[in-house]
């Protein structure tokens, strides 16, 4: 009976789909950023592909509901001393050579991670999330994906 069972189970999953690492720089998002988008910001990738992984990296402590808040989303937070757009470049380095992840997404407003956005245009395709205001000619450019943070609902 267990071998007809195992003939007959299906697995779904969504391997058509593409899949994204979403990094983002915190002290550039998140001060004018509502934590409770990030359900949104992941529903409006899904046209594109699925969310794989997340993280908001801060160089401040974030209280105990932030914390709970960014973990229900399934995304993490990552706490450096300084330097955080460092970070973020280190972390898109890593996904970018792995084979699980197709879309890099940096959520930013810093144009100086612009060498890291060619970098990762070498391997795979790039999702820049920042707000209208900040999007410069040379990031809309490179970015094979653009979500402007001022029109999430």
């Amino acid at each position: 009976m267990l071998s007809r069972v195992g003939k007959a189970l299906r697995i779904i999953t969504d391997d058509e789909k593409k899949k994204i690492a979403i990094i983002i720089d915190g002290p550039t998002i998140l001060p004018d950023f509502d934590l409770n988008k990030l359900n949104i910001i992941k529903e409006s990738l899904i046209e594109i592909g699925v969310t794989k992984a997340g993280i908001i990296i801060t160089d401040k402590q974030l209280s105990q509901n932030e914390s709970e808040l960014i973990n229900s989303f399934g995304f993490h937070e990552e706490i450096v001393g300084s330097d955080v757009d460092i970070h973020v470049a280190i972390n898109a380095l890593e996904y970018m050579n792995s084979n699980a992840i197709d879309i890099i997404g940096i959520g930013t407003t810093d144009p100086g991670l612009f060498p890291i956005f060619s970098r990762i245009k070498q391997n795979k395709q790039l999702l820049i999330i920042t707000w209208q205001k900040n999007l410069t000619p040379a990031m809309e450019s490179i970015a094979d994906f653009v979500l402007e943070l001022d029109y999430l609902e």
